[in-house]
């Protein structure tokens, strides 16, 4: 069982990696990237994760409230956090334009990279409790982990970092669900927990695309081709989570 869960985080990491490779290969056009992350951002925090932490919180006896009441607080962190370290300042055409400082970005894709740990926790508990479980958990996972790696570049890139930190911060995310993964190796860590922490991400995952990326990605590209690229994000991941709803399902 060790060799599986080390096996299939490390499928993961590679999964985040190609990713965040093919955002860094077309970062030129990092306008229609960001349209495409702000989809899948959104319809990952509004499809996949808060609707499976519904069921886990009436299993860990969480109210949904709560776990609402959570979801705004991780989006006013992240909104908190970007009012405080972005500026507005005049240009020299006299509009006023925001100044993203990158260490907005770190604080961003630091989120998506606790959220890949808590993947590799998902796999190796879902492993605990019954392989096929497990197998099809690291699915999803993988599945996700090619966006996220995308995700994690892109929105450095677009808060003013160099490739080199976007890089290196996508290396972190890449890393986070294999140490997920090792910590269940020696950890149980009950479900009350996972439930009170997903929801936090959720809500920064809703402020990252729909506060974030896709005004500036309004900004950088055509009206049209913004709204096509976001949907095919909310599509991608829609596809995703209805067969693997279907698979769960088997």
């Amino acid at each position: 069982m060790n060799f599986d869960v080390i096996a299939l985080a490390v499928i993961t990491c590679f999964s985040t990696i190609f990713g965040g490779i093919f955002a860094a290969r077309y970062r030129k056009k990092i306008g229609i990237l960001g349209a495409f992350a702000a989809g899948v951002l959104i319809t990952t925090s509004l499809l996949d994760i808060l609707p499976q932490n519904f069921k886990l919180a009436q299993s860990a006896n969480v109210l949904l409230e709560d776990v609402m009441a959570l979801t705004v607080v991780g989006f006013l962190f992240l909104y908190i956090i970007s009012r405080m370290i972005n500026e507005h300042v005049f240009s020299k055409d006299g509009e006023y334009i925001e100044v993203k400082h990158p260490l907005g970005g770190v604080f961003a894709t630091s989120e998506l990279s606790v959220h890949s740990f808590i993947d590799g926790l998902a796999i190796g508990f879902g492993l605990q409790a019954d392989i096929h479980v497990g197998i099809i958990i690291a699915f999803a996972v993988i599945c996700h982990d090619f966006t996220d790696g995308l995700s994690t570049v892109t929105v450095m890139l677009n808060s003013g970092n160099s490739l080199r930190n976007s890089l290196r911060m996508l290396f972190l995310d890449a890393i986070a669900p294999v140490l997920g993964a090792v910590v269940t190796l020696f950890l149980q860590l009950p479900p009350y927990y996972i439930v009170l922490i997903l929801p936090f991400f959720a809500g920064g995952f809703l402020y990252l695309g729909a506060s974030d990326l896709l005004p500036h990605a309004h900004e950088e590209n055509p009206p049209a081709l913004t709204v096509i690229t976001c949907t095919a994000g909310f599509v991608l991941i829609f596809i995703l989570t209805f067969i693997l709803t279907g698979v769960l399902n088997m």
